[in-house]
C-alpha cells in the first residue's frame, strides 16, 4: 500500500514549486494554489519554458501564508502580494524583456491539460528509476524538470502505469478521503529536456529517456495506452464532490477497484 509522501504545488504556472504538507481541493478540482496564476502574453498566449527561455533565469520564492512572491537581485529583495496583477505585471514585463500579463484562476488554474485539471501523480521510485538513466543530475532536478504534483511513496517504478487499461476506464486513486480519477499517462513537453535554472538543454535527453522508458515498462504496462514513450506521471481530474477535502503527506494511497 502506497504512502503519499510528498505535495508540490506551483502558484504562477512556469515559475518554481512549493512543497506543503497538506492542500485543499478547490471547486475547479485542482489543488489550492497550483498554476493558480500565469503569464499571458499581449495575444493571450501563455507564457512558459517552452516559448520564452527568459522564464527558466526567473527564480521567485513564494510564501502562501501570506500570498506574497519575492524576487532577488544580488542583496536587494522585491516582494509583490501576489494580489497585485498591476504590479506584478509590470515587473514580469521588465525582467521578460517583453509585454505579458498576471491572470488568476483560483477554481481550476492553468493546466498544461486542459482536460484534466487535477494533480498529476507519480510514485517515488518511477523518479528514482528516471534519475538513475541520468548520473549527473540530482533528484531535486527530476522533480523541477517534470513539476509533478503528488508523489507515492512505497511502490514500485511506473506504478501509476496500472491506471491505464486499453479499451478500459481509467482506474482512480484514492488517497486519505479524497478520490483522484485517472485520465491519461503524461505526455511530456521540452520543458524536462532543459536545465530548471538555467535553461540550457541536456543532451539526448528525450532519446534516453524513450529508450529507458520503453526498456524498463513493468508487466503490468499496457503498450496500447502509450503512443509514445516520452511520457511520465498520471494526470488527474477531481469531481466536484471532493471540493474542500485535504490531501496531507503521510495518508494512504490505493488504486480504487473499478
Amino acid at each position: 500500500m502506497g504512502t503519499l509522501s510528498k505535495i508540490i504545488v506551483y502558484p504562477i504556472k512556469a515559475m518554481p514549486g512549493v512543497e506543503v504538507n497538506s492542500v485543499t481541493v478547490t471547486q475547479g478540482g485542482a489543488l489550492c494554489n497550483d498554476r493558480r496564476w500565469a503569464l499571458e502574453d499581449e495575444r493571450g498566449r501563455l507564457i512558459n519554458g517552452k516559448n520564452n527561455k527568459r522564464i527558466f533565469s526567473l527564480q521567485p520564492s513564494f510564501d502562501l501564508a501570506q500570498e506574497t512572491v519575492s524576487f532577488f537581485n544580488g542583496a536587494s529583495e522585491r516582494t509583490f502580494d501576489l494580489s497585485d496583477n498591476v504590479g506584478l505585471s509590470e515587473h514580469f514585463s521588465t525582467l521578460l524583456d517583453k509585454r505579458v500579463f498576471l491572470k488568476e484562476d483560483e477554481d481550476k488554474g492553468f493546466p498544461d491539460d486542459m482536460n484534466a485539471s487535477g494533480p498529476t501523480i507519480v510514485s517515488e521510485a518511477s523518479l528514482e528509476a528516471v534519475l538513475s538513466w541520468y548520473p549527473n543530475l540530482s533528484m531535486d532536478d527530476i522533480r523541477a524538470r517534470f513539476r509533478i504534483n503528488l508523489e507515492i511513496a512505497s511502490e514500485p517504478a511506473f506504478w501509476e502505469d496500472q491506471l491505464f487499461v486499453h479499451n478500459e476506464q481509467p482506474k482512480a486513486i484514492q488517497v486519505g478521503r479524497v478520490t483522484i480519477d485517472s485520465s491519461n499517462p503524461c505526455a511530456r513537453c521540452s520543458v524536462p529536456t532543459k536545465d530548471p535554472v538555467s535553461g540550457k538543454p541536456y543532451s539526448d535527453f528525450y532519446k534516453t529517456f524513450i529508450q529507458q522508458r520503453e526498456k524498463s515498462k513493468p508487466a503490468w504496462t499496457d503498450v496500447e495506452c502509450f503512443d509514445h514513450w516520452y511520457r511520465l506521471s498520471a494526470n488527474t481530474n477531481i469531481n466536484k464532490a471532493e471540493a474542500g477535502k485535504r490531501l496531507t503527506v503521510g495518508e494512504q494511497a490505493v488504486i480504487a477497484a473499478l
